[in-house]
C-alpha cells in the first residue's frame, strides 16, 4: 500500500496503546451482552413466580454489575481512543507543517493557500476518522466476529455457522458494496469541496477587489452553485445510506428469528431450560450494535484514499532538505559571522540578485545594510537566517557553513521584523514565546530594558492583560517593544533589525531606536533598512543597489567620502 507510511508509523508506535482500546472494547460489548443475557434470564424467571427471592437475586446482581461495567468499559474506551488519536493527530499536522513550512519561506511552494487549507483541515481530519471511525471499528468487530462465532461453536456447530455468514455479510460483504458504491460520489464531493476552499480563500483575500469592480453577484452564484452541487450529491449518498441500513436491519432480523429458532429446538431437546429462550435472543442487539456500524466505516475510504493521495503526492513533490544538520553544542560567548563573495539567483530567473557580497562581524559589530525595495536586502536575510542558500559563495558562523548548523540558528541569530507578530493572549504569554521556562524575573528583567514593567504592572490586569488580536491593545511602539522584550529573552548573540522602525512616528521612532542600541549593547546587530536615522551608531553602513555594494565604510567616513551620502543623510536630518 502506497500510503501506508501516513498509517503504519502510528498503529506501531502506539501498538500497546491499540491493544488497550481493543481489549476495552471487547469487554465492552461483552458486558452489553451479558447484561442482556441476563437480563432476559431475570425476565423469563421472574415470570414464573419463583419460590425465593434468592433464585433471581443473583441475576439481579449481575445485571448492575454488567450495567456499571458497560458504561465504565465505553467511557475508558472512548477516553484512550481519543486521547491516541489526538496525539496522531498532532504528530500528523507538525509533520505536514514540517514538510510545507521551509518550501514556503523560500518562494518555491506550488501550491494555492486555499489548497494548503484543505489538507491541514479536510485531509488530516479525514485521516484522523481513518484511524478513530474505520480502523478502530473494523479491528473491533473482527475480533468481535471470531469471538462470537467461538462463543456458539459450544453450542452447535451449524448453528455458528449460520450465524458466521450472517456476521460475514454485515461485516465484509455489504461495507464492501457500500465502498464501491459511494467512491464516485466521495471523489466528486472533494473535488468541490476543494474548490470551494479555493473560492472562498481568493475571495477573502481580495475582498476588496470583487466589492470595488461590482462582481459581488458573479462571485455568490458561483458559490452558491457550488453549494448546490455539494448538497445534491449528499443527498444521495444519503439515499444510499438510508436503503443499506435497512437491509443491514433485515440481515439482524434474520439472526433473530435464526436465534429464536435454534434456542427453540434446544428447548425441545431438553438441551436448555426455557427461561434461555429469551437471553439467547437479546444478545443478537449488543452484538449487532457492534458490527452494523462496519459498512458506514469502511464506505468512507475512498474519501480517506483520496486526501492520503493528496498529501503524498505533496510529500513527493517537495523536495526533502539534504543539507546537513550538525550543532554547534553550547552556544558559544563570541560569535562571528562572515559573509564571503555570496551570489543568489532565484530558480528560473536567470539574473542574479545578489553579486558578491562580502562582509564580516565579529561579536559586538554593527552594521546597517541600506537600499531601495528590491535591492535584495530582503534576500541577504534569508540567507543570513540560512532560509536560502547562496548560488555561489558561503555564509559561516565561527568558520562553520550556516547550511551545516541550521537547527542551531534560532539560538545564534533573532530577528525583529518591521511588523511583529503578537498574539491574542496576555502579555505574558507573548514574551514567553522566547522562552516558555523563562522565570517571572526574567520576564520581569527584559521588560525593565525596554521600559515597559512600570506600565504593564499598572494595567488592572498586569503582566495578564490580553493584547488582543496582532497586539491591538497597545500602540505601536509598545508593540515593538515587547518584540524587542522577546529578543532580550531568546538572548542570541546576533540580533537582525529588519526595518523595526517603519510606521512610527518620528519620536516613538527615536525612542525605539535609543532602546534598542542601549539593551542591545555586546551583541553583533544587523540593521536593515532604506534610510540613515541612527547611522552614527553603527560601525560599518552597507549600501546595497542592483544587488551589489555599492558603498561601504562608517558613518564619518561616508560623510567625508561619499557626496551621496551627505545628501541622504541631509534629507533624513538625523536628531538622534
Amino acid at each position: 500500500m502506497k500510503y501506508r507510511h501516513w498509517i503504519l508509523p502510528y498503529l506501531k508506535q502506539y501498538r500497546f496503546r491499540l491493544a488497550g482500546i481493543l481489549l476495552l472494547s471487547l469487554l465492552t460489548i461483552g458486558s452489553g451482552c451479558a447484561l442482556l443475557f441476563t437480563s432476559g434470564y431475570l425476565i423469563s424467571k421472574s415470570s414464573l413466580r419463583p419460590d425465593n427471592i434468592l433464585l433471581v437475586y443473583v441475576p439481579i446482581v449481575l445485571v448492575r454489575t454488567f450495567g456499571i461495567g458497560r458504561s465504565v468499559f465505553r467511557y475508558s474506551e472512548r477516553l484512550v481512543s481519543h486521547d491516541w488519536i489526538l496525539r496522531v493527530l498532532a504528530k500528523m499536522r507538525s509533520r505536514l507543517y514540517q514538510l510545507i513550512e521551509p518550501h514556503v519561506i523560500r518562494n518555491s511552494f506550488q501550491f494555492k493557500t486555499g489548497e494548503v487549507l484543505g489538507m491541514l483541515a479536510e485531509d488530516i481530519e479525514a485521516l484522523q476518522d481513518l484511524f478513530l471511525r474505520t480502523i478502530l471499528p473494523a479491528a473491533s468487530a473482527i475480533l468481535i466476529y471470531i469471538v462470537a462465532v467461538i462463543a456458539f461453536g459450544f453450542f452447535s456447530s451449524s448453528f455458528a455457522a449460520m450465524m458466521a455468514i450472517y456476521l460475514f455479510v454485515l461485516i465484509v460483504v455489504l461495507p464492501f458494496f457500500s465502498m464501491l458504491h459511494v467512491r464516485a460520489a466521495h471523489q466528486f464531493y472533494k473535488r468541490k469541496k476543494d474548490t470551494l476552499y479555493q473560492n472562498v480563500t481568493d475571495a477573502l483575500l481580495g475582498i476588496s477587489d470583487w466589492i470595488l469592480s461590482g462582481q459581488k453577484k458573479s462571485f455568490f452564484s458561483t458559490y452558491n452553485d457550488l453549494e448546490e452541487a455539494l448538497d445534491k450529491r449528499e443527498g444521495h449518498t444519503k439515499t444510499w445510506t438510508y436503503y443499506r441500513e435497512f437491509f443491514a436491519q433485515l440481515i439482524v432480523a434474520a439472526m433473530i428469528v435464526t436465534t429464536i429458532i435454534f434456542s427453540s429446538m434446544l428447548f425441545q431437546q431438553h438441551q436448555i431450560s426455557g427461561v434461555f429462550i429469551a437471553a439467547f435472543v437479546l444478545v443478537i442487539f449488543p452484538l449487532s450494535e457492534a458490527i452494523v456500524p462496519v459498512a458506514n466505516s469502511v464506505e468512507k475510504l475512498p474519501r480517506y484514499a483520496e486526501s492520503l493521495k493528496r498529501i503524498t503526492e505533496l510529500e513527493n513533490l517537495l523536495p526533502v532538505d539534504e543539507t546537513s544538520n550538525e550543532s554547534l553544542g553550547n552556544v558559544p560567548d563570541n560569535v562571528s559571522i562572515d559573509v564571503g563573495k555570496i551570489c543568489f539567483k532565484y530558480e528560473g530567473i536567470d539574473t542574479e540578485v545578489l553579486q558578491d557580497i562580502s562582509f564580516s562581524a565579529k561579536q559586538g559589530k554593527k552594521i546597517a545594510i541600506i537600499g531601495k525595495s528590491g535591492a535584495g536586502k530582503t534576500t541577504l536575510l534569508k540567507l543570513l537566517q540560512g532560509i536560502l542558500t547562496p548560488t555561489k559563495g558561503a555564509i559561516t558562523i565561527n568558520g562553520i557553513s550556516i547550511d551545516r548548523i541550521k537547527k542551531d540558528v534560532p539560538k545564534l541569530i533573532s530577528v525583529l521584523n518591521q511588523n511583529p507578530y503578537l498574539f491574542n493572549t496576555s502579555v505574558a504569554n507573548n514574551v514567553l514565546l522566547a522562552k516558555e521556562d523563562a522565570t517571572k524575573e526574567e520576564v520581569y528583567n527584559v521588560m525593565e530594558q525596554v521600559k515597559l514593567h512600570k506600565f504593564i504592572q499598572s494595567l488592572p490586569e498586569g503582566y495578564q492583560t490580553s493584547m488582543q488580536e496582532t497586539g491591538q491593545r497597545f500602540s505601536g511602539g509598545e508593540r515593538h517593544r515587547v518584540a524587542l522584550a522577546r529578543i532580550l529573552l531568546q538572548n542570541t548573540p546576533i540580533v537582525i533589525l529588519d526595518e523595526p522602525t517603519v510606521g512610527l512616528d518620528p519620536n516613538t521612532e527615536r525612542f525605539l531606536l535609543t532602546t534598542i542600541f542601549d539593551t542591545l549593547k555586546g551583541k553583533t546587530l544587523i540593521w536593515v533598512t532604506h534610510h540613515l536615522v541612527g547611522m552614527e551608531q553603527m560601525d560599518e553602513i552597507l549600501f546595497i543597489q542592483n544587488g551589489k555594494i555599492t558603498l561601504r565604510g562608517s558613518h564619518q567616513e561616508l560623510l567625508v567620502n561619499s557626496e551621496h551620502y551627505r545628501k541622504l543623510y541631509k534629507l533624513d536630518r538625523p536628531s538622534l
